[in-house]
């Protein structure tokens, strides 16, 4: 039976996270996560001694559109989550990841990696994660019969 990777590193794949200021509209927002597909935009610090934030559909759809706020008069900073929920243990378990989620109460945590951005761990992608890792056990543990 094949070892299965079940870290952190395996869930989360290297890309650039779309982002977005602090001080822009929400309706700017809905078009950055609308051109670019993206589920969240990273919102990032004034300085060094600032703390990252997020910004999600979540975000949008309960504390904008529910409310009947205009999202052209709402700030990103007004609806935004700030600190963002940050793992930095690549090797973590992703049973941790979701436990780390439960207690933070978010769906959504970012990854760094020696300092940099590296990624989002989700919900979505811990669940594909489970569903795939069951998949695999179940093929190791099946006997494969050849025909001749």
């Amino acid at each position: 039976m094949t070892e299965i990777d079940r870290t952190l590193r395996s869930i989360v794949k290297e890309f650039k996270m779309p982002s977005i200021s602090h001080d822009s509209s929400v309706a700017n927002a809905i078009i950055e996560m609308t051109d670019k597909e993206a589920y969240a935009l990273l919102v990032p610090r004034k300085d060094k001694h600032d703390a990252y934030g997020i910004i999600t559909k979540r975000d949008i759809i309960y504390k904008v559109i529910a409310e009947g706020k205009d999202p052209k008069e709402v700030k990103v900073s007004q609806i935004m989550s700030k600190p963002l929920v940050i793992l930095t243990n690549l090797d973590l378990d992703i049973r941790w990841v979701a436990k780390a989620m439960a207690d933070s109460k978010v769906s959504v945590i970012a990854v760094f990696d020696r300092g940099d951005f590296y990624g989002f761990a989700t919900s979505k992608v811990i669940l594909e994660a489970i569903y795939y890792l069951e998949k695999r056990h179940k093929l190791d543990d099946e006997p494969l019969y050849v025909s001749c």
